[in-house]
């Protein structure tokens, strides 16, 4: 609806900026560059990738029994997540040109850090919580592993450090949450798993993978890859640190 309406260039937000601060109209439309395209490919493009990042999210919600937590992540990405994107783009691109940034993909790369989420959920559900959902945290630390170690655009540059260290740290969290996992009664659960569900779940992946890459990898040039991962690190924080890691906390506070 916004793109039928003339006019809307001033909704972007002008990359040539040096704080998100640094009026009004700056912070303003931090929020309503995200909401606004260039023209209908542009439009269509983003939609398309938003339906298929939910089209993998959906089923899965159903199976973790995560409507609430749904509903809650996506208010914060839609309210909250534009203000962040457009704060890491500046701390990270600094003023750069006054031509203006605007489109949907921050946002949906924040739908599609709530992925490995809610893969991690399911498949705690589906095992009676064999699976511990803290084995999310491994595919988001290995994809921002694969982010930082494979060149996208001359503006994200290579950094083999933190590629390396982000890693071998998913690695070491995997094998330790792993350790906890009676590989016997996994066997069975994935044996006893209905067709309905391990399509689920293949969905699910296959839009997570292919989904990173699209959004921070494999990427035309002029893309705010910045931007992109801003989105993915707000995706997957909000859920992981409020569904999965505070109600263990408070929990043991209890304790």
């Amino acid at each position: 609806m916004l793109w039928l309406i003339p006019s809307t260039g001033r909704l972007g937000f002008s990359l040539a900026s040096e704080s998100l601060f640094e009026s009004p109209r700056t912070l303003s439309t931090a929020f309503t560059a995200n909401y606004v395209h260039v023209g209908g490919r542009h439009l269509f493009d983003n939609l398309l990738n938003f339906w298929i990042t939910l089209f993998g999210i959906y089923p899965l919600v159903a199976i973790a029994g995560w409507h609430r937590e749904f509903r809650v992540a996506t208010v914060v990405y839609l309210l909250v997540a534009p203000f962040i994107i457009a704060w890491i783009t500046l701390l990270t691109l600094g003023p750069l040109t006054d031509k203006p940034s605007v489109g949907f993909s921050g946002i949906t790369a924040a739908f599609l850090g709530f992925l490995p989420v809610v893969l991690a959920a399911a498949a705690s559900e589906v095992t009676d919580d064999t699976v511990d959902t803290a084995l999310a945290v491994v595919p988001f630390l290995c994809s921002l592993a694969i982010v930082f170690a494979v060149p996208s655009v001359p503006y994200f540059p290579v950094r083999p450090l933190a590629a390396a260290g982000l890693g071998v740290s998913g690695v070491v969290v995997g094998g330790v949450l792993w350790q906890r996992q009676p590989s016997h009664r996994l066997d069975q659960y994935n044996r006893q798993l209905e067709p309905d569900y391990r399509l689920a779940f293949l969905i699910g992946s296959t839009v997570f993978v292919f989904g990173i890459a699209g959004a921070l990898v494999v990427v035309r040039p002029g893309t705010n890859v910045w931007g992109h991962l801003a989105g993915y690190l707000v995706g997957f924080s909000v859920p992981y640190f409020a569904f999965v890691v505070w109600p263990r906390v408070r929990q043991r506070v209890r304790k």
